[in-house]
């Protein structure tokens, strides 16, 4: 059997678009768990009322998709695990392919994904392969260093966690999703995956996934999605988890994942010269030059330190008059 499960949170209209694509596969032995997280607009009403016994609902106190996708995790019956976001879509042969892919590879191969295609969004005219620029040839393949592929500067990630099914007891080898995380939750879930297992894929566009603005996709972190602060705070929190997982991983992938964390930091040393936060931006500069020493960010420790206001006005040239200071 495969589980899939669909995490939703204030969805009613979308969510059986989700299910009824989860519903519709070619591959029958499945059972789908919706997960909902503290919906108030009637998505349990409906959901139940449509779909009865075909499918597995489980209501919770709102606490974050990662908290909802642990608990069909927990829930789930099957040997493998799917994972469909509840404003996205299956093509009907879309498991049938990745288990395919699974049982051709072999047991090395624990998890499987998919191209995909992208809906209500002026960018549909590409694949998230195609978008990506990573190399796939034929039907299916391997990819047996899955890490670097995550930590390559690609235009676009490959590797979409709605498009994943993996075996059910590797994901909770690894625990599953990081409770503490709203954004970048799949990344990360990712980056543990793959150090317990390797990739295949089917190189084809076997999901359709929702790109409309952030703030109406994004529900559940309306009030937090466009504060600098928020997306900060937790792309350190996942960059330092990711930076104490890498011990003993080659040199390469550990000067990778420190070239993330003084990003990060560059990153709040622009924030703390935008808000006037001078001697914070210093401490944030030292931060990040203390993981990966560049030519620009030495020239941003000297200013911070001699001409802070200057400083503050030069990241802001850089990020672009209407944008906000970037590293």
């Amino acid at each position: 059997m495969v589980s899939v499960v669909i995490p939703t949170y204030n969805r009613a209209s979308l969510v059986r678009n989700s299910i009824e694509s989860a519903l519709g596969q070619t591959f029958r032995d499945l059972e789908v768990i919706v997960v909902d997280d503290g919906s108030t607009d009637g998505t349990g009403e409906i959901v139940r009322r449509e779909y009865g016994e075909r499918i597995r609902y489980f209501y919770q106190p709102n606490q974050g998709q990662s908290v909802a996708f642990n608990s069909g995790i927990e829930k789930a019956r099957g040997e493998y695990i799917a994972f469909l976001a509840s404003d996205d879509v299956w093509l009907p042969e879309k498991i049938e392919w990745q288990l395919k892919a699974l049982n051709q590879f072999g047991p090395k191969y624990g998890a499987c994904y998919t191209d995909a295609r992208f809906m209500n969004s002026s960018t549909d005219t590409k694949t998230v392969f195609q978008f990506a620029k990573q190399r796939y040839e034929g039907e299916m393949g391997i990819v047996p260093d899955v890490i670097r592929v995550l930590l390559e500067p690609h235009p676009m990630t490959p590797i979409w966690v709605q498009t994943l099914v993996a075996h059910a007891d590797l994901v909770r080898q690894i625990g599953g999703f990081e409770p503490k995380l709203r954004f970048g939750e799949d990344d990360e879930f990712l980056f543990r995956l793959g150090k317990v297992t390797g990739f295949c894929y089917v190189n084809s566009p076997l999901t359709k996934i929702d790109r409309r603005p952030a703030l109406d996709r994004h529900t559940e972190v309306n009030e937090d999605w466009d504060r600098v602060e928020f997306r900060l705070e937790q792309s350190q929190f996942r960059y330092e988890k990711r930076w104490s997982l890498s011990e003993g991983m080659p040199s390469d992938v550990r000067r990778a994942i420190r070239r993330e964390l003084r990003s990060v930091h560059s990153a709040w040393a622009n924030w703390y010269l935008e808000t006037g936060q001078y001697s914070r931006a210093r401490e944030a500069v030292s931060k990040a030059a203390s993981y990966d020493l560049t030519f620009n960010l030495a020239l941003k420790w000297v200013m911070t330190r001699l001409v802070p206001r200057l400083a503050y006005t030069v990241v802001r040239v850089g990020a672009g008059r209407n944008e906000r200071p970037k590293a």
